[in-house]
């Protein structure tokens, strides 16, 4: 398992990490967070003051999804960073997802956040 912001690796991954990464994202203080489980599936956040945009992408089917709703708040997202680790699953119930396909190409180009934060998970996914 790995947590990670565009300028920080942390060595260890427990709620006040996972709070510290998110808050840092919500604050400006860094672009993005990702946290990669050990079977390469992750969840990541961008964005600011103006709220969180929310992705995760699940490696056993191979899905890429987009919280529907743009402006998350950062214990949103905090909550959500802690059930994906815990493996119970509750943060799909915590936001409505769209395959991110769909997200996407509705508007004939991706986001810039969605961008600016899939680039590191893509690289690091590659590496």
């Amino acid at each position: 398992m790995r947590l990670e912001t565009a300028d920080r690796d942390y060595d260890s991954i427990d709620d006040y990490t996972i709070a510290e990464a998110v808050q840092a994202v919500a604050d400006i203080k860094t672009n993005f967070a990702i946290l990669t489980l050990d079977d390469l599936s992750f969840m990541q956040v961008a964005g600011g003051t103006a709220g969180l945009v929310l992705e995760y992408r699940d490696a056993q089917t191979d899905e890429h999804f987009v919280a529907k709703e743009q402006g998350l708040s950062a214990e949103d997202v905090i909550a959500a960073f802690e059930s994906f680790v815990g493996g119970d699953n509750a943060y799909k119930e915590a936001a409505k997802w769209e395959p991110l396909e769909e997200a996407t190409g509705a508007s004939g180009c991706g986001s810039a956040v969605l961008l600016l934060a899939a680039v590191p998970a893509v690289a690091y996914l590659l590496s």
